[in-house]
């Protein structure tokens, strides 16, 4: 077993193998039970998963519900260690977020599992495994879609979201690339299984913008800001600065604005981000959805922007916003911003080597 609180961080980094058409990917539930409660959705993305040209398998912790988990600690971080340590799966994609992938880290055994480096995909409560795993093991990993969210869509996955994840894992994965800055967004809300028949509405989006003039590169390092609050209030992870590092963060489109600002709070006290090369911030669905003000969001997140050394960004196409682009965590990524209102500026990935 490990503590996973310990401050050793990874010796190197390693890249899991390119995910082909036909491999295998398990969709894993390890945190909450909306797959159980949702076979419908759960169905539709595996089908997806399927049309795109994977092997997709929904694991059996999916048909698991026990009130606010899709099973114990236990029996979600045996269904992930097998997953990862079974040679047909090639990667791990997250069914759904919620509260509890980070009950998980304390009971996977990292000597276990980094003789398997796998694609492991999801975002919002899942980056606390996707961190674990990058900062214990050193692997690559990609905060991206999920696959009820994403995938489970009617009509299917949005291509801008499929692309960006298939360059992130797919053969061509590594290479030197932009990340798409797009012109629309989707926030509506569905039921899912009762009101989601149709494709969810598309409205302008919020263009990607310069809050502090720059170019600045380093490792990735994606989170989304509750869940990482939480991880440090609960010591889940390695606590050394993220200097040098380039960070991007994204808040739950169901977060309150007290849960953003306590969330904040916790990240700006622990003194992660002191020194980091540049900060990326997502598209609020807040915002988008004229819930909070943009202005106000940009005061509340000055206390992490004070603590970049470079360049700082807002309105990212990532996390808790549709379509988005999958994030390869370690990928050294290159920030340029211009001054404010002169051109977009640019989220590029650079070259990264394979390890055979």
């Amino acid at each position: 077993m490990s503590s996973t609180g310990e401050a050793a961080g990874p010796r190197a980094s390693v890249r899991p193998p390119a995910v082909r058409p036909g491999d295998r990917v398990a969709v894993l539930a390890l945190s909450g039970p909306l797959a159980a409660r949702c076979p419908r959705r759960l169905r539709r993305a595996v089908a997806e998963l399927r049309r795109r040209g994977l092997d997709a398998v929904a694991g059996e912790g999916c048909s698991l519900d026990t009130g606010d988990r899709a099973g114990s600690a236990e029996v979600r971080a045996a269904a992930f260690t097998a997953a990862v340590t079974d040679p047909g799966v090639r990667a791990v994609l997250s069914a759904i977020g919620g509260d509890g992938t980070r009950e998980i880290l304390p009971l996977l055994d990292p000597g276990a599992l980094a003789a398997s480096p796998t694609a492991v995909i999801g975002y919002s409560d899942t980056s606390s495994l996707l961190l674990w795993l990058r900062l214990r093991l050193g692997w690559t990993t990609y905060y991206g879609p999920a696959a009820m969210p994403q995938f489970g869509e009617a009509g299917g996955v949005d291509d801008h979201t499929w692309d960006t994840l298939w360059d992130a894992v797919g053969p061509r994965a590594g290479e030197d690339r932009d990340l798409p800055s797009l012109e629309h967004v989707v926030v509506e809300q569905l039921w899912w299984d009762r009101d989601d028949d149709r494709p969810r509405a598309a409205v302008p989006a919020p263009a990607r913008e310069t809050w502090r003039p720059g170019t600045a590169r380093g490792p990735l390092l994606a989170a989304n800001l509750s869940t990482l609050a939480g991880d440090l209030r609960q010591d889940a992870l390695p606590t050394e600065p993220w200097r040098g590092q380039t960070v991007f963060l994204e808040e739950s489109d169901a977060a309150t604005w007290d849960e953003f600002r306590d969330a904040v709070a916790t990240v700006a006290e622990s003194g992660l981000l002191d020194g980091c090369a540049a900060l990326v911030f997502g598209r609020f669905a807040q915002v988008v959805r004229d819930e909070w003000p943009a202005a106000d969001v940009r005061e509340a997140l000055a206390p992490l922007t004070a603590a970049c050394a470079g360049p700082v960004v807002g309105d990212a196409e990532f996390g808790h916003t549709d379509p988005h682009f999958t994030l390869p965590l370690g990928t050294v990524a290159e920030v340029s911003a211009s001054r404010p209102g002169s051109r977009v500026p640019r989220l590029r990935l650079l070259p990264e080597r394979r390890t055979p």
